[in-house]
């Protein structure tokens, strides 16, 4: 005999309405776009419906992270006496005639303050060009790596032509010193490479001067005057003798009367109490053109050390006077 199965509907029945309920997402109205339609001009970017300046990239290229600035503070020197200079050119011979005209260190100072400091008593003969009076240390420090490696190569304004007349440059004339004042342009001397030593130079390997002495000004550039002290600040003697007999006795002697300066008017112990921002410089980078290469005194604390030492006029004394 047959049964009938009966089947109950109502188990089916919540399995379906819990499948319709879970498997049918939510529909959501999107918000409208605040930046829909707000045209932000070049440089920024829209955020919540307004434009902001946009995010700026500040990754270092990687030809500065490349960059030797120990070979930089010797471009900043005298470029034209380095080994990768080429010599054998038209525009070679032109550069090293008129060298001061473009020497870096001769426009910016060796402590890159320009005509307000070490140099404000530097006035323009017809042989060198004004001194400027930017100040370098704080431009490189406010410039990105790529800005001043432009600046250098280009610049935004007016660059003085390797081939321009500078044999009749003349400071009382302003029609000369609108040229001779010039930038030169780099870009007509310099390959990419050496820019970038250049900038790597200004932006790390400088050494601040002003950590290593103090300076006293009086008056204006080109006529005023500055006076030295406190050189080598709260630097250690002792360690500054110990420098200077491991790098620069062997070639200037104990005492550092072997080699002179200024047609024999310095010795290094009067060159570092006189001129403190040139050999803070030399003793870090080298001279250029010299068998004097870069000393690897490197930090300022060793300058400090090594001028702290120096400015002893027993152990270093001046040269004797001519007879």
């Amino acid at each position: 005999m047959l049964r009938k199965r009966m089947i109950s509907w109502q188990p089916l029945i919540a399995i379906g309405v819990t499948m319709f309920i879970v498997g049918c997402p939510t529909i959501t109205t999107p918000p409208d776009d605040p930046c829909a339609g707000v045209d932000c001009t070049d440089g920024e970017t829209c955020v919540d419906g307004v434009c902001v300046a946009a995010p700026v990239d500040t990754t270092d290229p990687v030809e500065f992270t490349n960059a030797d600035g120990i070979k930089g503070g010797a471009l900043y020197d005298k470029f034209y006496d380095t080994p990768d200079f080429d010599k054998n050119t038209d525009d070679a011979a032109q550069i090293m005639a008129f060298g001061d005209f473009f020497r870096c260190k001769q426009c910016h100072a060796w402590d890159h303050l320009g005509n307000m400091a070490s140099y404000i008593d530097r006035a323009p003969k017809t042989t060198r060009p004004n001194v400027t009076a930017i100040n370098l240390a704080e431009h490189a420090m406010d410039e990105s790596a790529q800005e001043l490696f432009d600046a250098i190569k280009t610049g935004n304004g007016g660059r003085r032509s390797v081939s321009a007349d500078l044999s009749t440059y003349d400071p009382a004339d302003p029609t000369t010193t609108a040229v001779g004042d010039q930038m030169p342009n780099f870009g007509e001397i310099l390959t990419d490479a050496q820019i970038w030593d250049l900038v790597k130079y200004l932006k790390e390997d400088f050494l601040d001067t002003t950590q290593l002495y103090d300076i006293d000004i009086t008056g204006t550039y080109p006529d005023g005057t500055r006076t030295f002290s406190n050189i080598g600040k709260d630097g250690d003697p002792v360690n500054g003798d110990a420098l200077y007999a491991a790098k620069c006795a062997g070639c200037h002697g104990a005492d550092g009367l072997l080699i002179l300066f200024d047609n024999g008017e310095l010795s290094i112990g009067s060159f570092a109490r006189t001129k403190p921002y040139e050999l803070s410089h030399k003793s870090k980078f080298g001279q250029p053109g010299s068998a004097m290469g870069p000393q690897g005194i490197n930090t300022i604390e060793d300058m400090k050390d090594l001028f702290a030492a120096l400015v002893d006029s027993t152990n270093f004394p001046d040269p004797a006077p001519a007879p």
